[in-house]
């Protein structure tokens, strides 16, 4: 099993069965490779009382409006990094508590097209082997978890151009108000960053949600996304969303749109 690092959080972190609160941890969330910059350290923590045994290899995925796909053959030669990468160490071993870090360089003589390139950095851990545990009236197994974090290769550069579309007010099941919003990407570059959902009424603005770490990718031309707003109704005044930059967009407002909210009925 292995976990996408994108979820809304600062390090990708997978849980190990068998250990309450046990866990290993990764960071950053992405690396951006270039010739100025070859260079990308991630560090990896182990937070359990387990010694830990890491492979480190890589994966290629393919960009979806949602998230990620298992990249296809026919993809691959357009989209992996992995080519022009070099990863080291291959395996570490970590004990409890302790951290280690891995370093993903361009390798010496690459010549990467222009554009971007990316594979994604598959760190895969399995729990040293002990005898199978009586736990719960049952038997515990150790089991293999993996992380994968994106790396991307950049050669050249320009801003990419965003634009926030096909935006409506949904329910959850619990009939709470959501935002579903697609971010849509023209250019050869991909954007980093977070959205924001501001609401203003009566002239007070108060933010209702915010969401970190959003990729849309040079493969893929939009990112689908459902923001809970942690509310029922909205009052009348002005809805704003805003995808701003982060990481080497830091600051950088890619889109804003205004929506008017009519008084509840």
């Amino acid at each position: 099993m292995f976990l996408s690092a994108f979820a809304p959080v600062f390090s990708a972190i997978a849980a190990l069965p068998g250990a309450a609160g046990a866990e290993f941890a990764v960071s950053p969330l992405r690396q951006v490779i270039t010739r100025q910059n070859p260079v990308g350290v991630y560090e990896i923590s182990n937070g359990s009382d387990r010694i830990l045994d890491a492979r480190i290899g890589w994966i290629d995925l393919s960009a979806t409006e949602y998230g990620y796909a298992e990249a296809t053959p026919a993809a691959r030669p357009a989209l992996s990094a992995a080519p022009y990468l070099v990863v080291s160490p291959a395996r570490l071993r970590l004990e409890p508590g302790k951290r280690a870090k891995v370093a993903v360089r361009l390798k010496k003589g690459a010549r990467p097209p222009p554009g971007e390139r990316r594979s994604h950095l598959l760190i895969e851990t399995t729990p040293v082997r002990t005898p199978l545990r009586r736990a719960g009236g049952g038997l515990e197994a150790d089991v293999e978890l993996g992380v994968s974090t994106p790396v991307i290769v950049r050669t050249g550069f320009a801003p990419p151009a965003v634009s926030i579309t096909q935006t409506r007010l949904v329910r959850d099941a619990d009939g709470m108000l959501e935002l579903d919003t697609t971010l849509s990407r023209t250019g050869r570059y991909s954007a980093f960053g977070r959205l924001t959902v501001v609401m203003t009424a009566e002239g007070r603005p108060r933010r209702l949600a915010e969401i970190a770490n959003i990729p849309i990718h040079f493969d893929a031309a939009a990112r689908r996304l459902r923001v809970p707003l942690n509310a029922g109704a909205l009052p009348a005044g002005v809805l704003e969303l805003r995808y701003i930059g982060a990481a080497e967009y830091e600051g950088r407002v890619f889109a804003e749109k205004k929506f008017e909210i009519a008084p509840p009925d």
